[in-house]
């Protein structure tokens, strides 16, 4: 008796997995952002058809004194927002190390990605009260977060 039940869910078990409703793509910006942190919020908008927002994941003192370094970890949940439906958000990250002090020619971040890992390593000049070009507002934002504190320094100006 008991064997013939368990032959029988055995049977039934894949069709009521394919029965099952698929996972749902978060749909609105709202449930993006109901997602769970990924570290503190640096910043958060929408870039040409992507939704993101950008973390600090970690922030350690590397150098200290006249010239201050930090080390840490940068994640970015993304998610492409282009055609009719939403695909399932992404999570980027990066490993940082900021400059924060020193002559006006050598602040900036370093970063290498790891999630995707990618050998090549890429290094962002902040000049601090100069507004940055579009494609450097992250690293900008992420140098503002990690070396004055300041969230969201340079907001992006496209509504979804």
């Amino acid at each position: 008796m008991i064997a013939r039940i368990l032959i029988a869910a055995a049977c039934l078990m894949p069709h009521a997995a394919l029965a099952a409703p698929a996972p749902q793509v978060q749909q609105s910006a709202a449930d993006f952002a109901r997602l769970p942190a990924l570290g503190r919020l640096v910043e958060s908008g929408v870039e040409k058809d992507t939704r993101f927002r950008t973390y600090l994941a970690g922030k350690t003192p590397s150098s200290t004194g006249a010239i201050e370094i930090f080390i840490g970890q940068i994640h970015m949940r993304a998610q492409d927002i282009s055609g009719a439906t939403p695909r399932r958000p992404t999570i980027r990250k990066w490993t940082y190390a900021a400059r924060c002090s020193g002559d006006a020619n050598t602040i900036g971040v370093h970063t290498q990605s790891i999630a995707p890992r990618e050998k090549a390593q890429t290094y962002f000049s902040v000049m601090p009260g100069v507004q940055p070009d579009a494609a450097d507002l992250t690293w900008y934002n992420v140098w503002y977060a990690v070396c004055l504190d300041e969230l969201n320094k340079y907001p992006r100006t496209q509504e979804e």
